[in-house]
């Protein structure tokens, strides 16, 4: 069996469900395959954990061996199921044996590569704990009945190996660690006290109940726990993701059929529900549950029975059903995710788990148990964190909550060499989300060699500075005639346009050769600045950058900046004082990162650009020891944007200035021609700020395209409202109109979110960000058209300009690179491709807030019309 047929069987594993095809090939390769015949053994009972095994065909069962021979069949586990991993993780011999009901192909992964390729991956790792977590070691199987109904073994096909055993889990283990230091130190917050609380109320009952919350803030170890300390502790706890279950397949599982006389067949046929007949049953992401199931549950939960799906015979329903949902019951009422019904059964008992920002806290206890815990993985004593590395866990928010900081741990401690960890060896951040139809240039020799050298990127620096400072020079000392400044025909005309096409094809390689910048950085390596960039800055960059860069545009468009070669140098300047000022004041390239009204354009437009810069997150989270990508060394700076490559989800927060690749000593960083911009709809953490300056750029290129018609346009107004004896001031009527339009382009997007999500039923507070990223790419092709005609228009103006300037014969007429109509034709098709592409991008953003539901043309409607009408306007007016 060669690597892509042992990828292809490693794909249709659940395991592997939420695994890239990079991470899939990665695992192929250290993977080796074993055959078995039928009726032989994998291994016995009581035999050393060595190995962790995957069904790729046939089907092995499970038989827990006791004294005199006697053997009982516990489970079975068909292809797709895994099983082995439970003595490696625990240091202990196999406790049950495992036999091959027919030939059986087994792809194995020794214990050392089980370690470091599948527990170092975050997502095959969550996979395999939500396994782990309702499948519990029998090594006390001996001293139960073996016969009891709580030792029964629950066989899911799909899923494969499932096995439901009474034993304590780590979930409410760890709730209860968490107690027994509160007693020890004397604290607990409001909202360790208010779960404690409600697990106690929970349990005292048998009523079903719901438990909402944020992804990762633990609501299933809560769940666990109130089954723990209720009287059905003694039965099984079972959950169900409704993700990975078609709905009528999930339906006969849950029910069940009448049995037969087949023993093997018991443990299939037993639904769910009697499976966890005084038990507890669990569907998380319950905003996913088919109307039908909705309606039988609440008919089997009223009536305190339900039938088989081949049977009339009514069946007593013991178990205790929980929904848990990372959406508020107001959301699952209000977009009818949830039948009335349901909700009223469930809404009785509601808790909404807090997310770990809102009880920071907790943190240094919960730190202590991920230590212990993962050190006790790793076979390393970690006994505690630096108070700087607390400082850092203090000052971020953590948007994956639990699950994020455990992760944030595990890799700390597998980096530790000591007892303590220390900030070096954290990164903070959600890892992005890998895709396909990418091609790493970096493949290509030159290419790596030009950017790993120093010619990358000093020589592009030199090139641009010294036509900034020609450019400067001409604006100020030139001539006053603004058709003939070449200053003002190299940085209105061939500039600006030149960095618009650039944010399409380089992302924001502009920012990492931008001139405004060099004062700046060259004082700061005089004086090595240590301060740290201010948290207010930090915490409101986003709306810092979006105000700084509308009043650049407000000045450029009403005072006709175009059109004035000293309003062009002042603006270019300031903006360069501001970049001197924060250099020297702060480490790095705080102004660039936080405030820089250009680097708003820059991050924003370079979102859909066809290149990225990304790191290979398996080198980074298994080889990396010492970060120099981001932290830097003696003779290349670190990361001047403040991000590590391995946090980098965007192209917002990466200039692509190359110190990564030069730094990364395992050639970690990648550098991809990609097909489809996946942050647009995949954003970890979409920012309303982002929308905020979308939505503005939006509006401002009326006036930007328009700019003599829109002064005209101020003159009519001015003289209109001068006939009714009201005189203003010109400038401030044009400022009226600027920000006028601006209002009610924001306004016109919040209601038109408004009304999207509640005629097609979505989230608002999601959609609300995440929609202004998919009109980026129309937006920057209405942009890119408009440049273009500036391009075209007025880029040959600068060999006049030179004529004159050295005395000689020149002429202003016939100048244009290319005819108007080709140049239209050209506007019309850079206008549709952003158009198309913001189509793509807005039907993959409904699907995220869909949650799983088919994308209908009824959720479409709304933001197709609108982006056809804005798109008309584009080519109306380019």
């Amino acid at each position: 069996m060669n690597r892509e047929t042992i990828a292809g069987h490693l794909a249709q594993a659940l395991l592997f469900q939420d695994a890239t095809s990079r991470e899939i090939a990665a695992c192929a390769e250290v993977a080796r395959v074993r055959i078995i015949a039928a009726g032989d053994y994998v291994y016995h009972q009581g035999d050393a954990s060595e190995v962790f095994y995957l069904v790729a065909q046939g089907e092995v069962e499970l038989l827990l061996e006791r004294d005199g021979g006697m053997a009982r069949v516990v489970g079975r586990i068909g292809a797709g199921g895994h099983f082995g991993e439970t003595g490696i993780l625990t240091g202990k011999p196999h406790s049950l044996s495992v036999k091959a009901l027919c030939d059986l192909v087994l792809i194995c992964f020794d214990k050392r590569y089980f370690r470091v390729t599948i527990l170092s991956n975050s997502r095959i790792h969550q996979r395999l704990d939500s396994t782990l977590a309702e499948r519990l070691r029998v090594a006390f199987l001996d001293q139960v009945d073996p016969g009891g109904p709580d030792r029964q073994a629950v066989q899911d096909g799909e899923a494969g190996d499932i096995l439901l055993f009474r034993e304590k889990n780590h979930s409410s283990i760890q709730l209860r660690r968490l107690a027994r230091q509160k007693k020890i130190d004397g604290r607990e917050s409001k909202a360790v006290k208010r779960t404690r609380e409600v697990v106690e109320l929970f349990a005292a009952n048998r009523d079903p109940y719901t438990i909402t919350g944020e992804t990762g803030t633990g609501k299933l170890m809560i769940a666990r726990e109130i089954h723990q300390q209720s009287g059905r502790s003694g039965s099984q706890f079972l959950e169900i993701d409704l993700r990975e279950y078609e709905p009528l397949r999930l339906i006969r599982l849950l029910f069940g059929s009448e049995q037969n006389s087949f023993p093997f067949a018991q443990a299939r046929q037993a639904g769910f529900f009697e499976q966890t007949s005084g038990g507890t049953l669990v569907f998380s992401h319950a905003e996913l549950m088919s109307e039908e199931l909705q309606s039988r549950l609440v008919e089997a939960i009223t009536s305190s029975s339900y039938r088989h799906i081949d049977s009339d015979r009514q069946v007593a329903m013991l178990s205790r059903v929980v929904l848990v949902s990372s959406f508020s019951l107001e959301h699952l009422a209000a977009t009818d995710k949830l039948q009335p019904e349901l909700l009223a059964l469930f809404s009785r008992q509601h808790y909404h788990v807090s997310p770990l920002r809102e009880h920071k806290e907790d943190l240094p206890r919960l730190v202590s148990h991920y230590l212990e815990r993962h050190g006790r993985e790793y076979g390393k004593n970690i006994v505690a964190v630096s108070s700087e590395t607390l400082g850092l866990f203090m000052n971020y928010d953590w948007p994956g909550n639990l699950t994020e900081l455990s992760s944030v741990i595990r890799r700390a401690v597998m980096l530790a060499k000591g007892n303590e960890i220390v900030p070096n060896q954290i990164l903070l951040g959600l890892p992005k989300t890998e895709g396909k139809w990418e091609y790493n240039i970096l493949r290509i020799d030159w290419i790596r060699r030009l950017l790993e050298s120093r010619l990358y990127p000093v020589v592009p620096q030199v090139v641009v500075g010294s036509i900034f400072f020609l450019t400067v020079l001409l604006l100020f000392f030139g001539p006053a005639d603004p058709q003939a400044n070449l200053g003002l025909t190299i940085g209105w005309y061939i500039g600006w346009p030149l960095m618009f096409f650039s944010f399409f094809f380089l992302a924001r390689t502009w920012c990492s050769v931008c001139s405004l910048a060099i004062p700046g950085t060259l004082l700061q390596n005089l004086l090595h600045p240590t301060r740290k960039t201010p948290l207010f800055i930090k915490n409101y960059s986003g709306w810092i950058m979006a105000v700084l860069c509308i009043l650049v545009f407000w000045v450029e468009i009403v005072w006709n900046a175009y059109d004035d070669p000293l309003l062009t140098g002042s603006i270019i300047l300031m903006i360069t004082f501001g970049s001197i000022l924060f250099s020297v004041l702060f480490s790095r390239r705080s102004w660039c990162r936080y405030l820089c009204p250009l680097g708003a354009v820059n991050a924003i437009f370079a979102m859909p650009s066809v290149l990225e810069l990304r790191a290979n997150r398996h080198v980074c989270l298994n080889r990396c020891q010492n970060h120099t990508c981001y932290r830097g060394d003696a003779e290349v700076p670190g990361c001047p944007m403040f991000r590590h490559p391995y946090l980098v989800d965007n192209n917002r927060d990466c200039t692509v200035c190359g110190k990564c690749i030069k730094n990364c000593e395992n050639r970690s960083t990648q550098l991809n021609i990609r097909l489809a911009p996946q942050e647009l709809w995949a954003m970890e953490t979409p920012r309303r700020a982002d929308s905020f300056l979308i939505v503005a750029m939006g509006a401002i290129f009326f006036p930007f395209a328009l700019h003599g018609e829109f002064s005209h346009l101020v003159s009519l107004a001015g003289q209109a409202l001068a006939d009714l004896g009201i005189g203003l001031p010109g400038w401030l009527l044009a400022s009226l109109l600027f920000f006028a339009g601006i209002f009610l382009f924001q306004l016109g997007y919040y209601l038109m979110v408004d009304v999207q999500c509640r005629y097609a039923g979505l989230d608002k507070n999601l959609l609300l960000p995440l929609f202004g990223y998919g009109c980026i790419p129309l937006i920057l092709g209405g942009y890119m058209a408009v440049h273009l005609e500036f391009f075209v228009a007025g880029a040959g103006r600068a060999v006049p300009n030179l004529q004159e300037m050295f005395g000689q014969p020149h002429t202003y007429e016939n100048i244009r690179l290319l005819s108007a109509d080709s140049t239209y034709v050209l506007q019309v098709l850079t206008v549709l491709g952003g158009l198309f592409a913001s189509l793509y991008a807005i039907y993959r953003i409904i699907g995220r807030v869909l949650v799983g539901e088919p994308v209908t043309s009824r959720a479409l409607l709304i933001p197709y019309s609108f982006l056809l009408a804005l798109a008309g306007f584009f080519v109306i007016i380019v």
